[in-house]
């Protein structure tokens, strides 16, 4: 008998010596990946689960019986070190499916890109092939970014200046990023406008329409490095170089009303600054208006008002009271100073125009028409000089705009 027993504690031992369990040093080698057996679960189910094969997980666990296996038990799963497998999928992130009729897990497992054993297991399906027509089971899908909140406008981000920036020194492509700002007077030093442009090699645009009352304005920008400014259209600053801070200047003289303003510049290395500022150097336009309720400017005047600007959009409404909002006429006049040189004129009207520069006609267009606008270029003389507008409303909408700009 004791003979009999001490064969079977040496067959034991041998046995046990024969066999290997994981060690520290093997598991920080590779993280091991351990699966609980969930109910009526399989070896097979779980090999496919994890793309390995049974008889490697029989091995790993030095199993008896690979047929035999128990809810709750932890089996080690052999996963290569260089290409372990991805964790049960979450159930965080599921979406209800309702079986139809002639459905089967297969089918519904492709339609949401998941496994069948992923299904079974969040379902705790015992039979696979067993679902029945409106049974709801959960499927695994993958989680969804939660939406980014809107971001909030940074302070100065607002105002009638619109920005735009690039990535190169010559305004090309697709702007890196548009913003607003009240005003254009930047000192960036050494960092940039950041959102993506460096400190260096970058340029930007910045437009904006302002209304301006008339005369000599003095127009200042200081850059480092290169700048070029338009008035209108109108190059009047043109400084396209590189160069350490510098201000540069420009007068141009400006009828009453709303301008446009434009300026380009780009940054090259070093520090980078633009400001600009408008000065009215002095002058200010002052119209006389008198207005008939006919056509043809004919009789005594219905109303006479003084403006500084013609710049009107009465629409289908009376320009003023005593005046009807159809048929009627209006003569401008006023005495302004040139500083000399070539001036463009522009007038934008709905009916019909005339402009005469001292009592010499230069623009007409007296007739009916829809919103039009008109440009005549004129050299012009330093000194006062007389300007007179004709105009008339025949039906409809009612414009008249008139404005100069020094060449």
């Amino acid at each position: 008998m004791k003979v009999r027993l001490l064969s079977i504690v040496v067959l034991l031992a041998v046995l046990l010596a024969g066999f290997s369990f994981p060690t520290e040093t093997q598991a920080s080698a590779c993280t091991p990946v351990y699966h609980v057996v969930k109910p009526g679960q399989n070896l097979t189910q779980i090999a496919r689960y994890y793309g390995v094969s049974v008889q490697a997980i029989v091995n790993a666990n030095n199993l008896w019986n690979p047929n035999l296996i128990y809810s709750g038990q932890h089996l080690l799963i052999p996963v290569p070190c260089q290409q372990p497998a991805p964790p049960p999928p979450s159930t965080s992130c599921t979406t209800i499916h309702v079986v139809k009729r002639g459905e089967y897990l297969k089918v519904i497992a492709a339609r949401y890109g998941t496994t069948v054993t992923a299904i079974v297991n969040l379902n705790g399906i015992k039979n696979p092939n067993l679902i029945y027509p409106g049974q709801r089971l959960r499927i695994p899908v993958k989680c969804q970014p939660a939406p980014k909140p809107t971001p909030t406008p940074k302070p100065g981000t607002t105002g009638p200046w619109t920005g735009q920036y690039w990535t190169n020194r010559y305004l090309s492509g697709t702007p890196k990023f548009t913003a607003n700002y009240a005003r254009v007077n930047f000192n960036w030093g050494t960092k940039g406008p950041g959102s993506g442009v460096a400190s260096t090699n970058f340029s930007a645009r910045f437009v904006r329409t302002r209304y301006l009352d008339g005369g000599t304005y003095r127009f200042y920008v200081q850059v480092d490095d290169g700048v070029r400014v338009w008035v209108d259209n109108v190059l009047i600053i043109d400084q396209w170089h590189d160069s350490a801070p510098t201000l540069y200047t420009a007068d141009r003289q400006l009828s009453s009303g709303n301008h446009t303003f434009q300026i380009d510049y780009y940054q090259n290395q070093g520090a980078a600054q633009v400001v600009f500022w408008p000065e009215l150097v002095d002058g200010k336009a002052a119209w006389k208006a008198d207005f008939f309720n006919n056509k043809n400017l004919s009789g005594d005047p219905s109303a006479v008002r003084h403006y500084n600007a013609i710049d009107f959009n009465w629409g289908k409404n009376a320009p003023l009271a005593g005046i009807t909002a159809d048929f009627f006429s209006i003569r401008f006049t006023g005495e302004f100073y040139f500083v000399g040189g070539q001036y463009q004129f522009t007038a934008t009207v709905d009916d019909g125009v005339r402009i005469y520069l001292d009592d010499t006609l230069i623009m007409d267009q007296w007739h009916m028409t829809s919103v039009r606008t008109y440009n005549v270029n004129v050299d012009v003389s330093e000194g006062n000089h007389r300007l007179k507008v004709e105009y008339f409303e025949n039906m409809g909408d009612a414009v008249c705009k008139v404005r100069w700009t020094q060449r």
